[in-house]
C-alpha cells in the first residue's frame, strides 16, 4: 500500500465518522425541534385563556374605576356637608360658652345684689331700733 492509498483510506474513514456524528446531531436536533413545537403548542394553549381571564378582569377593572369615579364628586359633597356640621358645631359651642358666660355673671350679680340687700336691710332694722 502506498501513501496514497493510506491517505485515501485515511480521508474516507474521517468521512464516515463525520456523517455518524452528523446523522446523529440531526436526529437529535429533529427530536428537539419535535419538542419545542409541542412544548410552544402548550404554551399557546394555556396563554388564550389567560388573556381571555384578563381581559374580562380589566373590562371589571374599568367599570369599578368608573363607578368610583362617578362617586368622586358625591363623596366630596359629603366631606363638605361634615365640614360644614363641623364649623356649625363649633359656633353653637361658642355662643354657648358666651350664654353660659352671661348666665355666670348674672348668677354673680344676683349674689352680689342678694348680699347688698341683706346688708342694707340689717343696717336700716339696727338704725331703728
Amino acid at each position: 500500500m502506498d501513501l496514497l492509498t493510506v491517505l485515501v483510506l485515511l480521508i474516507a474513514v474521517t468521512l464516515i465518522a463525520a456523517s455518524v456524528y452528523l446523522v446523529t446531531v440531526c436526529e437529535d436536533l429533529k427530536k428537539t425541534l419535535y419538542v419545542a413545537r409541542e412544548l410552544i403548542k402548550r404554551i399557546d394553549s394555556e396563554v388564550d385563556p389567560i388573556v381571555t381571564d384578563l381581559q374580562v378582569v380589566m373590562s371589571n377593572l374599568k367599570i369599578a374605576t368608573e363607578g368610583v369615579a362617578s362617586r368622586v364628586d358625591e363623596i366630596k359633597s359629603a366631606m363638605e356637608a361634615v365640614g360644614d356640621t363641623g364649623r356649625n358645631i363649633s359656633r353653637i359651642n361658642v355662643v354657648v360658652g358666651h350664654v353660659a358666660d352671661v348666665l355666670g355673671r348674672i348668677s354673680q350679680l344676683s349674689a352680689g345684689a342678694k348680699a347688698t340687700g341683706k346688708y342694707l336691710s340689717e343696717r336700716i332694722l339696727q338704725k331703728r331700733r
